[in-house]
């Protein structure tokens, strides 16, 4: 079956055509089509069954295509936000329906009279195969709450985001990155002391060695260190953002490099927003709800009294949540915060491991689990079932020193022997 019969067939236009036939544009759905075998027995009125499978498969894309792109040119409408999206939804047979409803059938929708006017007002000024263009242009994804790939535990939350948009990663897997692995929010003051910068750049790589994905919102302080540490530990992070996903957009513009980065390293940036969306400022306490909603936990590195990272610290705990904070002096205006949370019941970390141990992780099981013995720790680690000093080693291994060090310190850290002391180790086998 040709694409042009598909146009034909379905009565859509070039753009649907070009949005449903785009893995980029379309959530990472691809669409296979090809021409039926002749060689298969016919039937149904003389169609052959791939034809039908065809067909029927090809109907339900476009079908979510079409819904995809109302959903989409609604969200684009300032002032329509996830539960107007959510009414809409629910009253309409379908969005494609409710983007030609009347004003009277506007109003049997329930809409809120702000939301209602917001339609009626600015929908004639978007195009709703515009919007999409822009999308596949901008590389964008996105996903409506009804998607498989929409993550589960967002969907929990009170009034999770109706449709999320996306760059960079993989949408096939979007979702497993909260379910297969653990995901912790890190968030904190945009301007943090030295004490703050280290504490995020030592908890971060062992969070990530434990298998976690470092969940944060692009703002300037501890949110960049966080991506930053994440990402120099060659781990996972995904960005919540405030504003729409085009580059003109993201705040603050210093962290264009750093989104850039996130990107190209198959991490992902998301939002809520369409892609034109500046970054009002009302827009981001509503963006830590995303933050504390995709995560097991969050963890506030440093916080005055009136920080956003406390905003994001009661989301996750209206979510059920854990919430970590890390104690500070007293005398410090960005510990106010954090020991206001641990006075509250938020528990006090001193450590990565107290994270760990909070979810039940091990944290050496956790570390073998994700970093697994190289072929030279192997050698080296059936040369130790019983004590051994390090120039016996060298003399078995043919190996120098400063690498024998190296592979006995990466063997030790997994877990995997112990360092009797004299220069002597050993395997723990059990």
């Amino acid at each position: 079956m040709s694409k042009t019969r598909i146009n034909e067939d379905y009565n859509i236009s070039p753009l649907d055509h070009n949005v449903w036939f785009s893995k980029i544009a379309f959530g990472g759905f691809p669409i296979f089509v090809d021409k039926p075998s002749t060689s298969l027995s016919k039937n149904y009125f003389g169609v052959t069954m791939k034809r039908i499978f065809i067909i029927c498969s090809t109907a339900l894309l476009i079908m979510h295509a079409r819904e995809l792109k109302f959903i989409n040119a609604f969200n684009a409408i300032r002032g329509v936000g996830p539960a107007t999206l959510r009414l809409l939804g629910s009253h309409f047979a379908s969005f494609e329906t409710a983007w030609h409803a009347s004003t009277d059938m506007l109003a049997e929708a329930g809409l809120h009279p702000k939301a209602r006017d917001a339609i009626l007002q600015k929908k004639s000024f978007v195009d709703p195969d515009r919007e999409m263009e822009k999308l596949i242009q901008s590389h964008i994804w996105v996903i409506a709450e009804k998607d498989a790939e929409y993550p589960r535990m967002l969907k929990e939350i009170p009034n999770p985001p109706a449709i999320l948009y996306g760059q960079g990663g993989d949408i096939t897997s979007f979702s497993s990155l909260f379910t297969d692995h653990h995901a912790l929010g890190v968030v904190g003051t945009r301007r943090p002391t030295p004490y703050g910068i280290e504490s995020t750049k030592t908890f971060i790589p062992e969070l990530i060695q434990a298998g976690f994905t470092i969940i944060s919102g692009l703002a300037t302080g501890i949110d960049t260190m966080a991506h930053r540490a994440a990402l120099e530990a060659g781990g996972r992070t995904v960005a919540v953002i405030g504003s729409g996903l085009e580059e003109k957009n993201l705040f603050p513009s210093e962290n264009i490099p750093l989104a850039r980065r996130i990107k190209e390293s198959g991490n992902m940036i998301i939002s809520e927003y369409a892609p034109d969306t500046p970054p009002l400022k009302e827009h981001f306490p509503q963006r830590n709800r995303i933050i504390s909603g995709l995560s097991r936990g969050v963890f506030v590195v440093e916080a005055r009294e009136k920080s956003g990272a406390l905003i994001t610290a009661r989301f996750a705990l209206e979510q059920n949540r854990e919430v970590f904070a890390l104690p500070g002096s007293i005398f410090s205006p960005t510990a106010k915060g954090t020991n206001a949370l641990i006075q509250q019941g938020a528990k006090l970390v001193s450590s990565p491991r107290d994270i760990l141990e909070e979810f039940g992780i091990d944290p050496v099981v956790a570390w073998r689990a994700h970093n697994p013995i190289s072929e030279k720790e192997q050698n080296l680690f059936h040369l130790l079932a019983e004590p051994v000093d390090i120039d016996t080693l060298k003399m078995k291994t043919g190996l120098d020193t400063p690498t024998l060090i190296t592979l006995l310190s990466m063997l030790e850290l997994k877990g995997v022997i112990r360092n009797l002391g004299a220069d002597t180790y050993q395997a723990i086998t059990s």
